[in-house]
């Protein structure tokens, strides 16, 4: 049996287990800090009623029951990963965020693994931020995860113009608006608020 036999009944298992509350992933550092740090934040904070969770996966498919108390919306490009949304999901890339959402009206989008992992060409990148942007409230929150690599991170996060219209954020867990995971992805979370231009 090869190696991707057995990591296809690896994932295969985890994610059953999943289903039943169980997790026994060995999760990278970034995945730690978005479930038990940044997820428990956004379940403290009142004002986070409804959220846009961008991209799903197999290892997403608990994210809605976590969210049981919310608005979760969960949008992803490809229709094999539906099993993986939530109740109301989106089959859609995410440059066309606005054409679901009116302006103003999600309180958090959670954008984290898209970047550089299918959302690779510049005109679709801004294209994206600028729909996430008008769909956020006022003061609402963008999460924007993504891997320091250069095999996955197209551009240097300063050429992402679209990322100007926001204003960066001190995530209260973790008292930074940047956070550098210690993991082998160098995976980063920036955060960030709509605020008046």
């Amino acid at each position: 049996m090869g190696k991707s036999s057995l990591k296809q009944i690896r994932i295969g298992l985890h994610r059953n287990l999943i289903r039943f509350g169980i997790d026994i992933r060995k999760k990278r550092a970034d995945r730690k800090l978005l479930e038990q740090v940044i997820f428990p934040e956004l379940l403290r904070t009142p004002d986070y009623r409804r959220i846009l969770f961008v991209g799903c996966a197999w290892y997403t498919l608990h994210y809605p029951q976590l969210f049981r108390s919310r608005e979760f919306i969960t949008m992803e490009i490809s229709p094999d990963e539906t099993p993986y949304g939530g109740s109301t999901h989106i089959i859609d890339s995410c440059e066309n965020i606005a054409r679901h959402f009116q302006e103003n009206s999600l309180d958090v989008v959670v954008f984290n693994g898209v970047y550089g992992c299918g959302l690779n060409e510049l005109p679709a990148i801004e294209r994206t931020l600028l729909a996430v942007h008008h769909s956020l409230r006022l003061n609402g929150l963008f999460i924007f995860g993504w891997n320091d690599l250069p095999a996955m991170a197209p551009y240097r996060i300063e050429q992402l113009t679209g990322l100007n219209a926001f204003e960066p954020y001190v995530f209260p867990p973790l008292n930074k608006t940047i956070h550098e995971s210690d993991s082998k992805n160098r995976h980063r979370f920036h955060f960030y608020r709509k605020e008046l231009q």
